[in-house]
């Protein structure tokens, strides 16, 4: 990381716009992903992230829209990723509290929990969560609508 470095929180549907190509917003998620690699953003997440991209490689392979050698690629891709893992113990009460004040999943809650946590805007590219919540909480931003300039720099 540099001076310049913003940090971002993305949850698993950002992740997996990266592989599964057919989907709304691709290429603003795969603009944060080169903004990432670049120096530009540094990502933070629950260590969530990675049983729930792992279980929709899974999924994929099993449904028949990947085969197992691509999930395999896939999934080794996303493990060169620097990702900064936050564990679950940390964020656990406030995840809670967020899924039941705003009726969401305790999933979806744990990114959510983690960018209030940190300070930092969360990227979702879950339309459903965004449409439900993206009023309401300042930090939730719909992947679609990503522009590195716009993102606050934050210090940790």
């Amino acid at each position: 990381m540099n001076a310049n470095t913003k940090i971002v929180v993305i949850d698993a549907s950002v992740a997996l716009k990266w592989v599964f190509n057919d989907e709304e917003a691709v290429e603003q998620a795969a603009q944060i992903l080169n903004d990432h690699l670049t120096g530009r953003l540094a990502f933070h997440v629950p260590d969530l992230l990675g049983y729930e991209c792992s279980n929709a490689l899974w999924a994929a392979v099993r449904q028949g829209c990947l085969d197992e050698n691509e999930a395999r690629t896939a999934l080794h891709a996303m493990r060169q990723i620097q990702f900064y893992w936050h564990s679950l113990p940390a964020i656990w009460d406030m995840a809670f509290k967020i899924s039941i004040q705003h009726q969401r999943s305790f999933y979806d809650s744990t990114y959510l929990a983690l960018a209030q946590q940190l300070g930092v805007w969360c990227f979702t590219g879950d339309r459903r969560l965004y449409n439900a919540l993206g009023t309401q909480l300042p930090w939730l931003r719909w992947v679609g609508d990503y522009d590195w300039v716009a993102i606050p720099t934050t210090s940790l």
